[in-house]
């Protein structure tokens, strides 16, 4: 799920500011926003529905839904901005859309990430558990080797 988001966020901000100097890139870099957000948009559904608690997964649906919305108006504005590429008003209020879908991505990412808590805490486990089967893995191989120290009299083989 996050890829999406991770591909969206480097065509907001510095790709968008910088076109605003050359009005042809815009038409590109808001056909591929609008690929990205698409692919977003499905993801976040999915990620929604499955998320716990619900607060989370509203609150995963709410902020894609503001992205989208930021992405509509940044699509807008790069649209009048190609219309009239002289106009410095359009230039700034591109730049202020580009900063604000910029801030939306992230707060997607925060909401995807705060979802994501039960997942992270199972493979942090997995990982734990998968050391302490490496730790036991080699003792065994030094146990059967014979190069620990017994206590008493009694082989590895009495106790494994």
């Amino acid at each position: 799920v996050l890829t999406p988001v991770v591909s969206l966020s480097p065509v907001f901000s510095p790709q968008m500011t910088k076109a605003v100097t050359n009005p042809e890139e815009l038409g590109g870099l808001a056909s591929q926003m609008t690929s990205d957000y698409g692919h977003l948009a499905l993801q976040g559904r999915m990620a929604a529905a499955t998320a716990e608690p619900e607060e989370i997964g509203f609150q995963i649906k709410t902020r894609v839904q503001e992205l989208g919305h930021g992405c509509i108006f940044l699509v807008q504005k790069a649209g009048a901005l190609q219309i009239c590429p002289t106009d410095s008003y359009t230039k700034r209020e591109l730049i202020e859309c580009a900063r604000a879908v910029t801030e939306k991505v992230s707060l997607v990412l925060s909401a995807l990430q705060a979802g994501n808590k039960g997942t992270q805490a199972c493979i942090t486990a997995a990982s734990a558990v998968s050391g302490i089967i490496a730790d036991l893995d080699t003792t065994i191989m030094f146990a059967t080797a014979g190069t620990l120290n017994a206590e008493n009299n009694e082989s590895f083989a009495d106790h494994r």
